[in-house]
């Protein structure tokens, strides 16, 4: 791990490079493409300000804590630091676990239905579900699927007073469906 160290009216001794990187090691379990970590320390009257920088392939985060001890600030700093790296890497879980099995959505009720039967015979329901259908507009509708990880979302269009459903494509554009009566 390669740490840059900025200090601006202090004078940083061994000690608190090895504690900063001994902290900062912390930060390594989420992520495994680190490029680049970069600690601005400074003095600003009475106090140390520790800014701390984490780029990566994914991800950018900063913090930044201000205490009287420099030793006490480095370690509000890197607390911050762990708890915004938990965050990205839950977002970053989240965005590429996109497009997974659509049965698995939380509180919509799917109907999986298996056309290979075993004895030839029709397909049968297996399983039955129910979707909670909420009015909003198209506009809504697309911020909320964009923040989801679901394939579709069934919708009340409060403009035109009829059930839409808004659905992912594969070529990574959204479809709506408006049936007609």
């Amino acid at each position: 791990m390669k740490v840059d160290y900025i200090a601006r009216k202090v004078t940083l001794d061994d000690a608190f490079r090895q504690l900063s990187e001994r902290k900062l090691a912390k930060i390594e379990k989420y992520f495994n493409d680190i490029l680049d970590i970069k600690v601005e320390v400074s003095q600003e009257r009475h106090l140390h300000v520790v800014d701390l920088s984490v780029k990566g392939k994914d991800f950018d985060i900063h913090s930044s804590a201000q205490h009287k001890e420099l030793n006490a600030a480095i370690q509000d700093a890197v607390d911050k630091l762990e708890i915004q790296a938990r965050r990205a890497k839950g977002r970053l879980k989240d965005h590429k676990g996109r497009g997974g099995d659509v049965s698995a959505v939380q509180g919509w009720d799917v109907e999986v239905i298996d056309s290979e039967q075993p004895g030839g015979g029709r397909p049968q329901i297996v399983e039955r579900s129910s979707i909670p259908i909420k009015p909003m507009s198209v506009e809504d509708a697309i911020l909320q699927l964009e923040k989801s990880s679901d394939q579709f979302l069934v919708f009340y269009n409060a403009s035109s007073d009829r059930i839409n459903v808004l659905y992912r494509r594969n070529d990574k554009q959204l479809g709506l469906i408006t049936p007609e009566l």
